[in-house]
């Protein structure tokens, strides 16, 4: 499946033999995919639930391009009976709606929680950076710049994953502010660069609407789509973005 260009392998096979499966698929790279959803039938409170891992197995704690996928893939399975879906994650409940144009669902709304915003400086190979470090569930480091560059988000990513400021990693976020949007790049820990991440739009704007007053809803431009994140009167990130079975 695919949210804005970040692509998931999708199962509903319980237990561990059906994760190690998909990371062997994963790591064979055919299909090529960012990460593995296991989504489950949900319980009392839940209408499925979605656990994320990382190409290299390690558990994402949030995700939200793949929070729609499984949004759509347990309506589709029939884990859910209509397009309200809640959907219990690492992170805690999180409601989705799937969005119909002429009976076909193209895109889906998703709650993302709320994000914790601080600024900091940190040095990596004696540069210092003045950066934003965001938690959505999951933690960001976001780094504006003037211009998108390739060699400094491979670079930078890569060594922040050994970064004692970061002793579970961090996904990075470069992030070129425009007056109607953000043009963003990622790279996710335990996967490097991807096409789109939702946590990392949520975290950018987060980051641009606290520390620089960008106005709301937000528009992010990723290589693989355009995802908006919006913000309600508590607090709460909302991330609209297209999905897909592909």
């Amino acid at each position: 499946m695919s949210g804005a260009g970040n692509r998931f392998l999708v199962t509903d096979e319980p237990g561990p033999a059906a994760v190690d499966a998909g990371l062997r698929t994963l790591a064979s790279g055919e299909p090529a995919a960012d990460g593995l959803l296991q989504v489950l039938a949900g319980g009392a409170s839940s209408d499925c639930t979605m656990t994320v891992f990382n190409a290299d197995g390690g558990r994402a704690e949030a995700c939200g391009n793949g929070l729609r996928c499984a949004a759509l893939f347990a309506r589709e399975r029939g884990l859910a009976r209509g397009d309200e879906l809640i959907v219990g994650t690492d992170a805690g409940p999180r409601r989705v709606t799937l969005l119909r144009e002429d009976g076909a669902v193209l895109s889906a709304r998703a709650e993302m929680g709320s994000a914790r915003v601080r600024s900091e400086t940190i040095e990596v190979h004696g540069a210092r950076h003045e950066v934003a470090l965001v938690d959505v569930g999951n933690p960001h480091c976001v780094l504006f710049v003037r211009a998108l560059d390739t060699k400094l988000l491979h670079g930078l990513g890569a060594t922040l994953q050994d970064h004692p400021a970061f002793p579970a990693g961090v996904n990075l976020e470069l992030v070129v502010r425009e007056p109607e949007r953000l043009v963003v790049r990622v790279f996710e820990r335990g996967v490097g660069e991807t096409a789109a991440c939702g946590t990392g739009a949520c975290a950018a704007a987060a980051a641009a609407v606290r520390l620089h007053g960008h106005a709301v809803p937000v528009t992010v431009d990723m290589p693989g789509g355009r995802l908006t994140i919006d913000l309600d009167a508590r607090g709460t990130l909302w991330l609209t973005g297209p999905v897909r079975f592909d």
